[in-house]
């Protein structure tokens, strides 16, 4: 029989689901407090939330949420760290963390973007640019054009004016 507290947190964990970019499922066996509190922190600095969630519970949340094919890895200890705004962050900050972690942290899954990655694909995320990236090497992309043609009109303004100035001298 569910309890109310226990539907409450299939409501929220489902909206969680639902609004995340990028959800990085992993085994958290053999870790330690302090390093889970040391990465939790970490999580909150880079805007990526970490929750521990029974697995009877996030199924149902997995499966109102309308994200499929992450059934099969909810089995064991699992950890799920979700990403609402850049789907890279969540890996990002596991990867620089990596050292801490001595191995014991085995990413099992990925929900990004829409779709599941196996966790032998996970780490080629990291090495994604993140959105902010993308945006300003896109911006850079828009203004190199109108940086040339300003160059080149300089370039044509410069060279008149040294030949108007060589025609001043000339008639002097």
């Amino acid at each position: 029989m569910p309890t109310p507290q226990k539907e409450q947190i299939v409501q929220e964990m489902t909206d969680k689901f639902s609004r995340a970019q990028s959800i990085i499922l992993a085994d958290f066996t053999g870790i330690d407090v302090n390093t889970i509190t040391e990465l939790r922190k970490k999580f909150r600095e880079a805007n990526v939330e970490y929750r521990v969630v029974k697995n009877t519970l996030a199924r149902l949340s997995v499966k109102n949420a309308g994200i499929e094919g992450l059934e099969p890895f909810l089995v064991g200890v699992n950890s799920y760290a979700i990403s609402y705004d850049d789907p890279t962050k969540p890996i990002k900050v596991i990867e620089e963390f990596k050292k801490e972690l001595e191995d014991k942290f085995q990413i099992k899954a990925a929900y990004f973007e829409g779709k599941i990655i196996g966790p032998e694909q996970v780490p080629a995320l990291a090495k994604l640019p993140s959105r902010d990236e993308l945006l300003a090497q896109f911006v850079g992309m828009l203004n190199s054009p109108m940086s040339k043609l300003v160059g080149t009109l300089q370039g044509a303004m410069t060279k008149l004016i040294g030949v108007l100035k060589a025609l001043e001298e000339s008639k002097k």
